[in-house]
């Protein structure tokens, strides 16, 4: 019968709120300081020029960068490159990001690029995804040949220490190459971009 009216009085009652207090407030910190999670969408083409007038290949590279993650947390996009892999082998040619941009329609129809800002940090959060029209430059005097290239697009987080990574290919014909060359620097080709 005692047992019966320590039930009754309901004396577990705060202790029990205690535990389930306790319990909400560890996960709630878990998920807080749980890094954001970013994802990286690799664009379906890729638009390149080289030439003379400017002494080496860039391009133009819209990557997304969606932060899919249960928390609020930002996540700062520090800088990125691009690993260029020629198809004779060798080392990888680096391509710095040094701009942003955006295409504008000339009144012939013909698509111009206008520069935008410098390469800064982006901030990606849950409800803002950064979708950047990218311009990267390579070396000076270094261009695209004939063949097949494989790409690797790292973008440097602050947040977390792991670099984002997508990895494509694009493939260069003899004329787009000399398309190029004679554009001298002024005009791009769009190259579909295979996924890897």
């Amino acid at each position: 019968m005692r047992g019966f009216t320590r039930i009754l009085s309901l004396a577990w009652v705060p202790l029990a709120t205690s535990a389930v207090s306790l319990v909400l407030s560890v996960s709630s910190i878990v998920v807080s300081t749980r890094e954001p999670e970013i994802v990286l969408i690799l664009p379906d083409q890729v638009r390149v020029a080289q030439g003379d007038d400017f002494g080496f290949a860039y391009m133009y590279v819209q990557p997304a960068f969606v932060n899919t993650g249960i928390n609020d947390r930002v996540e700062v996009l520090r800088t990125m490159t691009i690993e260029v892999q020629a198809p004779a082998g060798g080392g990888p040619t680096i391509f710095e990001w040094d701009e942003r941009g955006e295409l504008v329609y000339n009144a012939d129809g013909s698509l111009s690029y206008r520069y935008l800002a410098d390469a800064v940090p982006l901030l990606v959060s849950p409800r803002d995804a950064q979708v950047p029209f990218a311009v990267f430059n390579g070396p000076k005097g270094w261009y695209f040949g004939e063949g097949t290239y494989r790409m690797r697009l790292l973008a440097h987080r602050v947040v977390s220490r792991r670099p984002l990574e997508g990895t494509f290919e694009i493939t260069f014909a003899q004329r787009d190459v000399d398309f190029l060359i004679t554009g001298r620097g002024r005009r791009f080709l769009t190259f579909p971009s295979r996924k890897l």
